[in-house]
């Protein structure tokens, strides 16, 4: 979920094709954009959706899926976290960015938990009073039924939030795809390491997604086949197949993108779980396979929200337990909720969590300062990290392209 690996990991030697940054922001912009998603998936279908059918639809139902983001987040880190090895960054690129994940991941996410203690603690909690209003008390409504200590908040932040599978014991609830996270981005490391040291890794890979897509829908196992196709996305870009693709591909990414989007918004509306992490895949690619949304992924809006993605992740749930619950409250308050009322909510609602999130921005350079300084901590103790290999795979020759001047 964390933008680790984008373009601060990317090499500046002039090695890269001058076309590749572009594409890594273009990454950063999918991130954002789907951390938006998942912010309208809970506001508009799952707290407002069932007072609102009309939010329901097969068009939301692609473009407010939070499954089907989530996927491909997983997709952007398994690129993301591959991205420097096939650069030329060799093992000790890997082996810094194994050293930093889970400072990366779990700082943000104690900030965030403390952040729901202090809610907690200060009586600013309104989500059970609010869940009866829109008819949600078994989602809505079992947020936070125990009591919350400052030790648990600890506990859980550092430790339980990545391996527990109770989640109704979870202070963030929303925070179950950190499990698949780490768990992914370790071995997305393992297989990195081992990759020069096989005869045949693009096999081992190819065998490897096999294995996750055909296990059980929503299994950890079958999240993983998404990290793995980021590991073999990473690969073909530094091959040259991705910018290939864009250069051959007109109208073809477009038209699949529409016909899996089509295919997702009837998905998700009918309920069926099977075949989120295949979209999320294929989307993904779609995506860099074509300029014209690659340069929309790769723009300024795009990128700011890219920049604030995981805080706003994070930052949701505080956000919509808070403000949106009180909100409810007030508008509730003589027994229902009018059709501009729930508007009005859910507009602000989306706008807090983009406020907070901007807020929560600095934690993620805490977070990025504590893993640089765990790097140097385990180099010196470990007497340095190996050096990286400088070698790089052949790469296929290519056409004369005119370097553009990097977007600010």
């Amino acid at each position: 979920m964390s933008a680790d690996a984008s373009i601060a990991d990317a090499p500046a030697n002039g090695t890269m094709p001058p076309s590749r940054p572009v594409r890594l922001e273009a990454l950063d912009g999918v991130r954002g954009w789907c951390a938006l998603s998942v912010v309208f998936f809970h506001v508009y279908w799952e707290i407002f959706g069932p007072l609102v059918p009309a939010f329901r639809n097969p068009v939301t139902g692609f473009l407010f899926d939070g499954n089907l983001a989530v996927c491909v987040f997983f997709v952007l880190s398994g690129e993301a976290l591959s991205t420097g090895f096939f650069a030329g960054k060799g093992d000790a690129g890997t082996l810094r960015m194994a050293i930093k994940r889970y400072p990366r991941l779990a700082t943000p996410i104690l900030a965030a938990c403390l952040v729901i203690f202090a809610l907690d603690q200060s009586g600013l909690v309104f989500s059970r009073a609010a869940a009866s209003l829109v008819h949600r008390d078994q989602w809505m409504g079992a947020w936070l039924q125990f009591p919350l200590t400052f030790s648990y908040t600890l506990h859980y932040s550092l430790f339980d939030v990545f391996v527990s599978e109770n989640f109704g014991r979870a202070v963030n609830p929303m925070l179950w795809t950190m499990q698949v996270e780490l768990l992914g981005s370790f071995i997305v490391f393992a297989i990195l390491l081992v990759w020069r040291r096989f005869s045949r890794p693009r096999t081992m890979l190819l065998g490897l997604f096999v294995v996750a897509m055909a296990a059980p829908t929503g299994s950890a196992a079958n999240y993983l086949s998404c990290f793995f196709a980021g590991v073999a996305f990473a690969d073909w870009r530094a091959r040259g197949v991705i910018d290939a693709l864009a250069a051959r591909c007109a109208w073809g990414p477009l038209a699949a993108i529409c016909f899996v989007g089509a295919a997702d918004g009837a998905r998700h509306c009918l309920g069926v779980e099977q075949g989120k992490t295949a979209i999320a895949i294929v989307l993904t690619l779609a995506v860099y396979a074509s300029p014209p949304l690659a340069a929309f992924f790769s723009g300024r809006l795009s990128r700011a929200l890219g920049r604030i993605s995981f805080p706003l992740y994070l930052i949701q749930f505080p956000v919509l337990m808070s403000v949106t619950s009180w909100l409810i409250v007030q508008a509730g308050a003589g027994g229902s909720l009018s059709l501009s009322a729930i508007w009005a909510i859910s507009l602000a609602s989306v706008a807090a969590c983009l406020l907070a999130a901007i807020a929560f921005a600095p934690v993620e350079t805490l977070a990025q300062w504590l893993g640089e300084a765990l790097v140097a901590l385990v180099g010196r103790a470990a007497g340095g990290l190996p050096r990286g290999s400088a070698r790089r795979e052949r790469q296929p020759k290519r056409k004369a392209e005119i370097v553009l001047p990097p977007i600010a």
